[in-house]
């Protein structure tokens, strides 16, 4: 896959999240963070960003078991109420890649992201992968996420 790829030091990211557990119905975790932040202004800043941080591997839990957090990084302030709540991700020595891919290929994308960490003799390290997206795919031409993966590494 095309990607550009680099090993970086990562700033701490304070978050609203909502929690989700399996791939189905993940859309609707983005529709109640989106309807929580909307009436908010969270989303007006053009340094907003959405994402998701994944506590499962999809290599050893079943699609339907993993278990994630969507999440909106603002340095905005807010109040957490009823589904959204705060979650940091804590600085780290991340394998970052920037990617411009279609839902089908996320899967696709984690992988070489993986396989190009052994390869340059990286170690996944204890904290969990996660993903910032730089736009909304429903306005891209070809409906193609620009996201960057994260990959803790030690």
């Amino acid at each position: 896959m095309n990607a550009k790829i680099e090993v970086r030091e990562t700033t701490e990211l304070k978050l609203a999240g909502v929690t989700h557990v399996g791939v189905i119905g993940i859309e609707s975790a983005f529709e109640k963070l989106t309807k929580w932040a909307v009436p908010k202004g969270l989303l007006k800043n053009s340094e907003a960003k959405m994402g998701r941080l994944f506590y499962d591997s999809f290599k050893i839990t079943a699609p339907n078991k993993v278990r994630m957090s969507v999440f909106l990084a603002t340095d905005e302030p807010f109040e957490t109420e009823g589904e959204i709540n705060r979650l940091t991700i804590n600085s780290a020595k991340c394998i970052v890649g920037r990617f411009e891919i279609t839902h089908d290929e996320f899967e696709k994308a984690w992988t070489s992201l993986f396989i190009w960490m052994n390869e340059n003799g990286y170690k996944k390290g204890g904290a969990h992968p996660f993903e910032i997206y730089h736009n909304d795919y429903r306005e891209h031409p070809e409906h193609k996420f620009i996201v960057d993966l994260y990959i803790p590494v030690v």
